[in-house]
């Protein structure tokens, strides 16, 4: 009862599914098929003790397309991901949270000529129930500062990760 478990399967067809070419050009392509399948753990392992897990593994082809495109892997889509959130609550108002999201290598473009590099990044947060009405937050995105590049829009345009990031919240109810 405090833990739940989800899974799906997943196979996905898609037709004239617009992409970005070599040049920076936007086309589409005839057919997409995307399969896969995902599996999460959420829940608390003890009562201070939150966790959610999560991993998916997908693959994504271009099966009706040009000659430049028949067959090749669709862009941006890793074949694996993970995440794992932990969240501790050390005394009655104060918890901490550790995670971390990784993801498997990934082509930047439909020509599958440029890879990504796969990459794992820690983050960490800090929780304060100031009050009945009033929260804070403390977020640190990627710990480590560790170097990632987390998307392209094409070969020659690709954005790196965020670098070490904090973000404070504060939030009220009434």
């Amino acid at each position: 009862p405090r833990l739940m478990v989800t899974g799906a399967l997943f196979h996905l067809d898609r037709a004239n599914q617009f992409v970005t070419t070599t040049a920076g050009e936007v086309g589409q392509l005839g057919k997409t098929r995307t399969e896969g399948g995902e599996l999460t753990l959420t829940g608390h392992l003890t009562d201070d003790w939150e966790v959610v897990a999560g991993y998916g593994y997908q693959t994504a082809d271009v099966i009706v397309g040009s000659t430049a495109t028949q067959g090749k892997q669709v862009a941006l889509v890793p074949h694996h991901t993970f995440s794992l959130w932990n969240k501790y609550r050390f005394l009655p108002d104060w918890a901490a949270g550790l995670g971390v999201v990784s993801r498997s290598e990934m082509y930047a473009n439909i020509d599958n000529n440029v890879t990504l590099p796969g990459y794992a990044r820690v983050d960490a947060a800090l929780f304060w129930d100031i009050n009945e009405h009033l929260k804070a937050q403390l977020n640190v995105e990627n710990l480590f500062d560790t170097d990632y590049y987390s998307t392209a829009h094409n070969n020659n345009n690709i954005t790196p990760g965020s670098p070490q990031a904090f973000y404070v919240t504060v939030t009220s109810n009434f």
